[in-house]
């Protein structure tokens, strides 16, 4: 009777550990499938050009040009006609200059923002591959229990027939009036 008992044990115990595992996996697949990856955020986001500098040198430049207009007032329309274009010129290469400097200041920002958007790409892609091999891990590791578990149950099972059909023997041998302990010469 206590070797029915122990299989009986056995077959619980493998059929827990098999129920048991297979939640674990299920679980696992589940997560997997729901899983939500947080965004990261690229650092050059709201980066803005700076236009302060440039408004103050455009400020300057209005001042110098009503100066020189005003100098070259005082010299009669020959000095006016001769320095205008000049003036203009002068006007002209320094508002190209403050022009440059504003492309320099967004071409510098579109280079932060694309090396972070590079950035976060590569962290996107190694928080995924990690969730991904230790969800799969976890899965793995619940599928293998539920195996051993259905494996443990088929065992007591198996050894719990085979205990059964030794008893019928033995209590066959004792009907028959064989007393199975002893050797017959």
């Amino acid at each position: 009777m206590a070797a029915i008992t122990s299989a009986a044990v056995a077959v619980a115990g493998g059929a827990y550990q098999a129920i048991s595992s297979a939640k674990q996996a299920r679980d696992a697949k589940d997560a997997l499938e729901n899983l939500k990856i947080p965004e990261p955020v690229n650092i050059a986001e709201g980066l803005q050009v700076s236009t302060l500098g440039s408004d103050l040198q455009r400020e300057e430049l209005g001042r110098q040009y009503s100066s020189g207009v005003d100098a070259l007032r005082s010299g009669g329309i020959r000095g006016v006609i001769g320095g205008l274009g000049n003036l203009s010129a002068q006007q002209n290469l320094a508002n190209r200059q403050i022009g440059a400097d504003l492309d320099a200041q967004q071409k510098q920002i579109d280079q932060i923002r694309a090396q972070d958007e590079q950035r976060i790409q590569g962290v996107k892609e190694q928080r995924y591959q990690n969730d991904v091999a230790a969800l799969s891990s976890q899965y793995n590791a619940g599928q293998q229990g539920m195996m051993q578990g259905i494996s443990g149950a088929a065992q007591g099972i198996a050894s719990g027939a085979q205990m059964m059909q030794s008893q019928k023997n033995f209590d066959k041998m004792l009907k028959l009036g064989m007393n199975p302990g002893l050797k017959t010469v």
